[in-house]
């Protein structure tokens, strides 16, 4: 049975403007969904091609798009999402090389008939939620189906997508009867990364919490095997239902209704059927958690699970991250508070009326330490007894160096310098220790004397305040903030399973980019598209 990466806390105390962007995406028409009251884009909408199983969703900044062969045809979009009226759109009617506005209208109902509704059944919110997640066998398919979908991971630097990789990925999901979605089998139908964004190759390195070049703040992702579309799997809530999913809300049947707090906030809208809206938080002394639940009042199937958790500020919390003001944003907006990690989920009915997945996203913060810019390489010369440092550029003002500005120690034991000095070409520094001391005659025994191992692991050393033209100190390597996202939304789903032969399986312990895995772009039937976000995007 394979696990993977899962988001474990560590127990210790918009409108965007478009630009420069249309021209590379021929073939498609491009929208932009935008709230007519707010003016705000409208992200994780539900844009299908009516009477077909077809669609995306649109992206964080309301962005979308349709292959221009369904305007061809004469298709008409339908437009939904929670909290607004459903909207049909010609193709026809949108234009091409150029963003369509596309305005959808808030339609919400009070507060007060929510409020009297819930009264008549004598259901508080916790009530409700709780039988919410004790009607998910009624409400999901607990046989077997299908999805296919765009696959989507991507990190934002700077408020720009960079090292952006797609897939269309095939699920055969064997039912919600089944908890341990791992049994499922998938299908790689296309995958690439995208070169039309930036590709930072460091960042995009595994976590590495033992050098510490990657890690996610306050938190450890902990892996047991399995790629990054099974990571983003397994924080689903709603289909591991019966399993630990995330830390705090663990296993969503046992253990999220009885660690949060719920209220109800309002009834809503989805396709005329009347949603409730109830947010719900939890807090202890390291982190807090708040969210929404959307839970249809007919039948209490759950439409949407939005869960946002926050570390606590406490007194002397610093960060020494080159872009600190990033600690307080999910890489698109401002946040109130430091943000550690943000996962949604979205349900919506299909065959036979069960609830189908429309999307998951999944964010979370990563600090990677970069190499350092101004940087040494350090030697032991046996030759004349001394240690050789060269360095990459010309220091700033040699003539402020001083012989405590460096640090050298054997086994721990702090080596006494006499001088130094740097040779022509000012990237070379000869260091000179004290070796006739007395002291340190069992200090460097062993160290100068020439043989297989020097021992050079029980040398350390470091820089006191040697720095470059830039005022980067020698060997200093800076921590940056990086967002992550992962993302999947749904373009079709179906009942019914389909054998796959398994040297087509998709690999779920080798990442996707490996080139042992099976890509089946043979396979690839059906209007199927990639939702690529647009690249240049600004505020």
């Amino acid at each position: 049975m394979i696990r993977t990466y899962k988001l474990v806390l560590l127990v210790f105390s918009l409108l965007y403007g478009i630009t420069n962007a249309v021209g590379q995406d021929v073939g498609y028409i491009i929208g932009q969904l935008v709230d007519t009251e707010k003016n705000e884009a409208i992200p994780f909408a539900t844009i299908r091609i009516r009477d077909k199983a077809v669609g995306v969703t649109s992206n964080v900044d309301g962005t979308f798009k349709v292959p221009l062969e369904f305007k061809e045809i004469g298709e008409v979009l339908e437009i939904s999402c929670l909290g607004y009226q459903t909207l049909l759109v010609e193709l026809s009617t949108l234009m091409e090389n150029e963003v369509n506005i596309v305005p959808l209208k808030p339609s919400a109902f009070e507060l007060q008939e929510a409020v009297v509704s819930a009264e008549i059944k004598k259901l508080s919110a916790k009530q409700i939620v709780k039988i919410a997640i004790n009607s998910i066998p009624q409400n999901y398919p607990q046989n077997a189906f299908g999805l296919v979908g765009y696959y989507r991971d991507y990190q934002v630097k700077d408020k720009n997508y960079i090292n952006l990789s797609e897939a269309l990925i095939k699920v055969n999901d064997k039912g919600f009867d089944v908890h341990d979605n791992f049994g499922n089998s998938y299908q790689l139908l296309s995958f690439g990364l995208n070169t039309d964004f930036v590709v930072d190759s460091f960042a995009k390195q595994p976590y590495d919490y033992e050098r510490q070049n990657k890690i996610v703040p306050s938190a450890k992702m902990v892996n047991d095997g399995g790629n990054e579309f099974i990571t983003l799997s397994i924080h689903d809530a709603i289909r591991n239902y019966g399993l630990e999913s995330f830390s705090f809300i663990n296993d969503l049947r046992t253990d999220f209704v009885e660690s949060h707090n719920f209220r109800l906030q309002r009834t809503t809208n989805y396709k005329s059927q009347q949603i409730y809206e109830i947010i719900f938080g939890f807090r202890n002394n390291d982190y807090r958690a708040e969210g929404t639940i959307h839970i249809n009042k007919d039948d209490y199937a759950i439409h949407k699970l939005n869960y946002y958790l926050y570390k606590r500020k406490k007194p002397g919390d610093r960060s020494s991250a080159v872009n600190a003001d990033e600690r307080f944003s999910d890489g698109f907006n401002k946040m109130n508070g430091e943000l550690l990690y943000h996962i949604q989920s979205e349900y919506a009915r299909g065959q036979a009326n069960k609830m189908f997945l429309s999307y998951i996203s999944f964010y979370n913060k990563v600090l990677v330490q970069r190499p350092a810019e101004f940087k040494s390489k350090f030697v032991i010369n046996l030759e004349d007894k001394s240690f050789k440092i060269q360095v990459n550029k010309v220091p700033a003002e040699l003539d402020k160096i001083r012989t405590r500005d460096f640090k050298v120690s054997y086994r721990n034991d702090a080596v006494p310098i006499k001088e130094f000095w740097f040779q022509e070409d000012e990237r070379t520094f000869i260091v000179c220790p004290h070796v006739g001391y007395e002291r340190a005659e069992q200090l460097f025994k062993g160290l100068f004397l020439e043989r297989d191992n020097l021992q050079v692991a029980d040398v350390k050393y470091s820089y006191r305040d040697i720095k470059d033209s830039l005022g980067n100190k020698l060997d200093e390597r800076k921590w940056e903030y990086i967002h992550q996202y992962r993302e999947f939304f749904v373009q079709e789903a179906t009942l019914g399973h389909q054998l796959i032969s398994e040297n087509e399986e998709m690999a779920k312990n080798l990442p996707l980019d490996s080139p042992k895995q099976p890509v089946l772009r043979d396979y690839l039937e059906g209007n199927y598209w990639m939702n690529t976000p647009l690249p240049t995007i600004q505020n």
